[in-house]
């Protein structure tokens, strides 16, 4: 018994000394999807893609991951082809159900010409995906609305770009 008394409190002072370790990474998730609208003669038409991904592709130990952070959340448009004077009248878009963006009467070549790239920084969505992310590898970009191309076919991207930490 009386070494059982100093064998405890030895066991004790190092469990306490130990600090746990976290392992972080950060990693950089691109989807992009390619958008084309026919000619349309006065009226604007509709326009949706799905593109799936999966965080296990980018992080091999995924099950093993204890907390999720967005550093960054973008997207932009590129790579027009076709009339430079259409333009997006409305759209959404969404990851994992989650609308992040919502953008209205907006020059398709303007943006593309000005290099704009649009934030994502409303606390509320980061949170959201954050969880969702956390819950489920899977990520499902949805990219929905209606354009207008008056003077021909138009085609262009637009991508999306999300640094994210995970913690281990």
């Amino acid at each position: 018994m009386k070494k059982l008394f100093p064998f405890l409190l030895v066991l004790f002072v190092v469990q306490s000394c130990e600090e746990p370790v976290e392992i972080t990474e950060t990693m950089v998730v691109n989807q992009s999807a390619i958008v084309t609208i026919n000619q349309t003669n006065g009226t604007s038409v509709n326009f949706n893609d799905v593109i799936e991904g999966d965080l296990n592709q980018v992080v091999s130990n995924f099950n093993s991951i204890t907390d999720i952070t967005i550093d960054s959340l973008t997207y932009s448009f590129s790579n027009l082809i076709g009339n430079e004077n259409a333009s997006i009248v409305s759209a959404s878009i969404e990851i994992n159900g989650i609308t992040v963006a919502v953008v209205s009467d907006l020059n398709i070549a303007q943006e593309i010409d000005n290099e704009s790239v649009f934030q994502i920084t409303d606390l509320n969505v980061l949170d959201q995906l954050e969880t969702s992310f956390l819950n489920n590898s899977s990520i499902a970009l949805n990219l929905s609305g209606m354009a207008i191309s008056e003077e021909g076919d138009v085609s262009f991207e637009i991508g999306v770009s999300m640094q994210l930490t995970a913690s281990f």
